[in-house]
């Protein structure tokens, strides 16, 4: 019989210690309403614990039942006056309730049986911060210092007691020694970032180690989205658009329905420009912000600076006319130029030009439709506007002066390549144009002069850049070309057959029939020298004749090779 009770009371303690061991697991877990049940079953059966009565007062304290807290408390001390836990945590509970001088007893009590513990000096300096007292809270923080310079809480509690003084600094200092005392606390680390964001004005070193403080915190603990989305909104407040919107993605992969991340996620990555991204971001943003505009005018310009034009118009019309501003009525013309619907697109580029004189944009792109309309009137208008607010716009110098060409304003057109050439001497293109004007005006040494620079200039750029060749060459067999029209012109017939002849060795394939074709009739031309040997005279016909087949050859219906070598009785 004695047996069987011994073996009851045995079974009978096993069962309440499983009881107190599941009370403290949901205690740890922050289940304290049942933690309270567990421990109060096994205070059933142990009424005189300290530890268990300890535990439920505290975890009456942690629900804010203050009163209840007081009665666990003192019991647990009533059965340990020394039990060190029911100390600490009822000197915050005298604290709470104004009770200083039982807190203060309870705290001699501390002193006297455990003077290396820092846990005391923590709870009263804790309690002292929540009644906002702050000299005092600093004292015992400071104590606890001395106790253990390593006790992380006392370096916490200070910054906490410097931040709301307003001294960030010290606030920080207190931080950072912290960090290096619990360098894996991501809490700590995350406090860490946020005190050093109360600084009013943040310089680059503060805004590098608020972003190695978050990231450190997050890589402690990765699923602390709370943490993700404090961080993402830091760096979107200091515009950090890039990390802004990689903290954004990590939060909205979990959260995908907070629709004011879903607009910051969004706006980062447009400012980012990283505009292909945006693309997705931004159409998720509105679908959960359908009233912002703002997202959706983002959105049409990361259509547009992605190319999508045919997008770009259909968001863009579903605006109200006069709530698009110059520079978004442009993307609209230029959107429909893109998209050779050149009426509308003469009428959004004009709107811009009403709206904003100044966009040289919709003036660029006007004359360019109109070049391609070859309404030359209107597009060297349109270039004028560009030149007034840039002189040196080459490319509006060069077309202008072609327009004034085709417009057969000779002198107008000339005046605007010498202003081309004036800005870049060095560009052979620009002398092949005025190259062209003199060979018209029969203005043989102005021309002649422009040739030759014309040569020189392309034969150095292929020297320097061999992957320019084939369009180097082209430039310098026209400069030979047009310096054998002027020879010729100048009835030079063997000088301009010499720069013919310059002009084929660049040939790499024989198939420019004009260039032959001029050639066959400048030995043609020779041949009737009258001055001329017979033998000689017979060897230019031969020569001619060869230009003139191989002219044939190259298109055999070349009408005036035909007739000029039938003439010269050329095979016979």
């Amino acid at each position: 019989m004695k047996f069987l009770v011994s073996l009851l009371l045995i079974v009978s303690f096993s069962i309440a210690q499983d009881d107190l061991a599941k009370g403290k697991d949901a205690f740890t877990k922050k289940s304290y309403d049942e933690a309270l049940q567990l421990f109060q079953k096994y205070l059933s059966a142990n009424s005189r614990s300290a530890e268990a009565n300890y535990y439920i007062g505290e975890t009456y304290r942690l629900k804010g039942d203050l009163q209840n807290a007081q009665i666990s408390l003192e019991r647990s001390l009533d059965f340990d006056d020394e039990f060190e836990p029911a100390l600490v945590s009822i000197i915050r509970v005298y604290g709470k309730l104004g009770l200083w001088e039982k807190a203060a007893k309870r705290y001699k009590v501390i002193e006297k049986y455990h003077k290396n513990s820092t846990l005391a000096p923590i709870a009263y300096g804790q309690t002292y911060l929540d009644c906002d007292s702050l000299d005092k809270a600093s004292i015992y923080f400071s104590k606890a210092k001395e106790i253990d310079v390593k006790t992380v809480e006392a370096y916490i509690g200070l910054s906490e007691v410097y931040a709301r003084q307003n001294v960030i600094v010290l606030a920080v200092d207190n931080l950072r020694t912290a960090t290096q005392y619990d360098p894996n606390n991501p809490a700590l680390w995350y406090k860490l970032a946020t005190t050093i964001m109360k600084n009013r004005g943040l310089n680059s070193a503060q805004i590098q180690e608020i972003v190695a403080a978050l990231q450190k915190s997050i890589e402690l603990d990765p699923n602390n989205v709370q943490a993700i989305y404090d961080a993402a909104n830091i760096f979107y407040r200091i515009k950090y658009w890039r990390e802004a919107a990689e903290f954004f993605k990590k939060y909205t992969e979990t959260k995908k329905d907070n629709a004011e991340a879903w607009e910051k996620y969004g706006t980062a990555a447009y400012n980012a420009k990283a505009y292909t991204d945006a693309l997705v971001i931004l159409d998720q943003a509105i679908k959960v912000n359908p009233k912002n505009n703002e997202l959706k005018r983002m959105l049409a310009h990361s259509y547009y600076l992605s190319k999508d034009y045919q997008k770009t118009l259909a968001l863009y019309k579903t605006f109200p006319t006069d709530s698009l501003s110059s520079d978004e009525t442009y993307r609209m013309g230029f959107s429909a130029y893109q998209l050779k619907d050149t009426v509308n697109a003469i009428t959004y580029l004009e709107k811009t030009l009403s709206l904003d004189k100044e966009n040289m944009d919709a003036a660029g792109t006007l004359a360019a439709i109109f070049l391609a309309q070859k309404k030359f009137d209107k597009a060297v208008g349109e270039y004028e506007k560009l030149l007034i607010k840039d002189p040196k716009n080459i490319t509006a110098l060069y077309w202008a002066g072609y327009c004034y060409n085709v417009l057969d304003k000779p002198e107008l057109s000339k005046s605007y390549y010498k202003k081309i050439i004036a800005v870049r001497p060095n560009n052979p293109q620009f002398h092949q144009a005025l190259v062209q004007i003199y060979s018209e005006q029969d203005s043989v040494e102005q021309g002649r002069y422009h040739a030759t620079i014309m040569i020189g200039l392309a034969d150095s750029i292929m020297k320097a850049d061999p992957s320019k060749a084939s369009q180097q060459v082209q430039m310098i067999i026209s400069g030979y070309r047009s310096l054998a029209l002027f020879e010729y012109r100048d009835k030079n017939i063997k000088a301009a057959i010499e720069k013919l002849e310059k002009a084929i060795a660049y040939e790499k394939e024989k198939k420019d029939e004009g260039l032959h074709l001029f050639l066959a009739q400048m030995y043609a031309v020779a041949s009737g020298d009258k001055e001329l040997l017979l033998d000689e005279a017979r060897k230019l016909k031969e020569r001619a004749c060869q230009e003139y087949a191989l002219v044939l050859k190259i298109n055999p219906k070349n009408a005036a090779a035909k007739k000029e070598s039938g003439q010269m009785n050329c095979g016979k």
